[in-house]
């Protein structure tokens, strides 16, 4: 059986950080383990060594630095040896140069993903791409900002474990429209989320939850002080399966990711699983049409794309959601068939599984 060894220099966990980043990297390995031996190699104040599952090894090793995105061990390339595949996350980090250099001596396969974080790193000196046998981006958005000297690249996006979030019951017309007429943000609470458009752009008496970490205490001030006398209710560190719910019961999902004076949205949103996570349970999507969120929401078909930084639309879109019954079972239907077709984990252990027996016949053709 393939050995796969994952790489991140942080990991899903309170006393580390709980993003998108490091949920895709904990997500996909423990899917991958289902087909191959794997290991998921991380960084932290205290070792850690754990099997949550018969062929899913999760190592978090003490780092000699304080930098959560610039760790180091020199237990690092002894925890690599075993592996035949190497798939680093995050791509402008220490461990990511590390990896690659050493899997590229010693005869592995070396996979790279940008997850959007970055730290200290020689790579910014010295092209590591170079070492890759390919990069594996997670949106066609993510692809286009590759850089160095290597072009080779397969999207192999992110997923959802439908278990974990399974379809709502299937709304029927007149039974009260399938959801609860509110609308759900979910994510780190940071200004690059946009979550300030949301707020400003709310229908009247339509009643918004926000779910998520407060990343930027100060814009989190910012939101409270906007949503002052609306129906607007923040929770802050939900468990899984409380997120799960409320996705479940909402009318939507707004996820109304900004762009700068330059029309740009640069590194964020390279792919955004709080999406497939909202359609798996049969939630609409409004979202930016920005970055990677058209590669997920395909519009008029599982949600609506509005234009980014634009308060008027998103509310627009909401009011449509609200009043339009048959366009919301159109949606909520197509959201999870969406979902199914082409975001599960399982489709993505498929097409990082292929990647890496491209390699290996080309390989063994040669």
């Amino acid at each position: 059986m393939l050995r796969v060894c994952h790489v991140s220099p942080t990991y899903f966990a309170p006393e580390s950080v709980l993003g998108g980043g490091e949920r895709f990297a904990e997500e996909l390995a423990r899917a991958m383990a289902q087909r191959a031996e794997v290991k998921l190699v991380s960084f932290g104040p205290r070792a850690l060594r754990e099997r949550p599952a018969e062929r899913y090894e999760r190592v978090i090793l003490r780092s000699w630095t304080r930098d959560r995105m610039t760790p180091f061990s020199p237990r690092l390339l002894a925890e690599l040896e075993p592996c035949e595949v190497v798939h680093c996350h995050q791509f402008h980090t220490l461990p990511t140069f590390l990896a690659a250099l050493w899997g590229r001596t010693r005869g592995k396969r070396v996979f790279a993903s940008d997850l959007g974080g970055g730290g200290w790193t020689p790579g910014y000196q010295i092209d590591v791409s170079r070492w890759l046998d390919a990069h594996l981006p997670i949106s066609a958005y993510a692809a286009r900002g590759l850089s160095g000297g290597n072009p080779r690249h397969r999207v192999i996006y992110g997923g959802v474990d439908l278990a974990r979030y399974p379809m709502r019951r299937e709304p029927a017309a007149g039974d009260g429209g399938g959801h609860d007429g509110s609308a759900v943000f979910l994510g780190r609470i940071l200004p690059h989320k946009g979550v300030h458009h949301l707020i400003e752009g709310l229908p009247d008496g339509l009643p918004l939850a926000i779910l998520g970490t407060a990343g930027d205490a100060g814009y989190l001030a910012r939101l409270r002080e906007l949503a002052h006398g609306r129906p607007v209710a923040f929770h802050l560190g939900l468990a899984d399966a409380d997120v799960s719910a409320r996705l479940g019961r909402a009318m939507a999902l707004v996820h109304p990711t900004p762009v700068d004076t330059r029309g740009q949205a640069g590194g964020n949103e390279l792919f955004g699983l709080a999406l497939v996570e909202a359609m798996a349970r049969g939630c609409p999507v409004v979202a930016s049409r920005v970055a990677s969120l058209p590669e997920i929401v395909e519009d008029e078909e599982s949600g609506l794309l509005v234009p980014p930084n634009d308060p008027q639309a998103i509310g627009a879109a909401l009011e449509r959601l609200r009043d339009d019954g048959e366009l919301w079972r159109r949606l909520s239907r197509g959201a999870r068939v969406r979902v199914e077709e082409r975001f599960t984990w399982e489709r993505v252990v498929d097409r990082c599984l292929a990647a890496y027996e491209e390699d290996l016949f080309a390989e063994r053709a040669a």
